[in-house]
């Protein structure tokens, strides 16, 4: 690679925190954003090693896929998935990023996480990508109020048309949100209105790795 584009990419690395430059030497060096994405992949592979065994058994309970999420600012991002066995399987791929508004993970994001994530979000603009997620800013905040009252969110064909998703949140020790563990499969095995053992079988499975982290309901 040329130096003045190794030399551009240094620089735009050092702005963001991802390496320090020593101004003696003008040597570079692992900065702190660098250091803590990967304690946040540490933590993240951890806890997946701890969850997998309660993932399968949810997982082959109920026959669908299983996503666990975590987030950033203003997106789900995809951790790790369990494919299911149903003969219709639902297919989605480790770090893919998907709005707030438009997935239940996302709904958990805003009713469980940072507060000031949901105003930032409410503010919009609220993409739709199809004719049922929600783009109001007023419904979304009476469906993430309506997902803290009950615990747990769906979005029936507002991501993709014919695909639902049932989600609950995962606490750290702390109390803090790490992310979410998901239910996603055709409307046809995960209809609009939610199947209530569904519900409780997926409750349980976030309740029991919260548990593991530390969180004491």
């Amino acid at each position: 690679m040329p130096k003045a584009r190794m030399h551009r990419h240094l620089t735009v690395l050092r702005e963001h925190g991802y390496v320090t430059q020593d101004p003696r030497t003008s040597t570079y060096q692992v900065g702190w954003q660098l250091y803590l994405l990967g304690q946040a992949c540490s933590r993240h592979f951890d806890i997946m090693s701890l969850a997998k065994p309660m993932l399968e058994r949810l997982r082959d309970k109920i026959g669908q896929t299983v996503v666990v999420s975590s987030f950033t600012g203003s997106e789900v991002v995809v951790i790790d998935v369990l494919r299911g066995t149903s003969p219709v399987e639902i297919s989605l791929r480790q770090g893919t990023r998907f709005a707030l508004n438009s997935v239940a993970q996302g709904k958990i994001v805003l009713a469980y996480g940072p507060s000031a994530l949901l105003e930032e979000t409410l503010e919009g603009p609220l993409k739709g990508l199809t004719q049922r997620t929600i783009t109001d800013p007023d419904r979304l905040r009476s469906e993430v109020d309506l997902v803290k009252r009950r615990g747990w969110a769906d979005a029936p064909e507002e991501l993709y048309t014919g695909i639902n998703a049932l989600a609950a949140p995962v606490f750290q020790a702390d109390g803090s949100l790490f992310g979410t563990i998901a239910i996603v499969g055709s409307i046809h095995y995960l209809p609009s209105t939610a199947d209530l053992t569904t519900i409780a079988d997926l409750r349980q499975t976030a309740a029991q790795i919260s548990e593991a982290l530390g969180h004491q309901a």
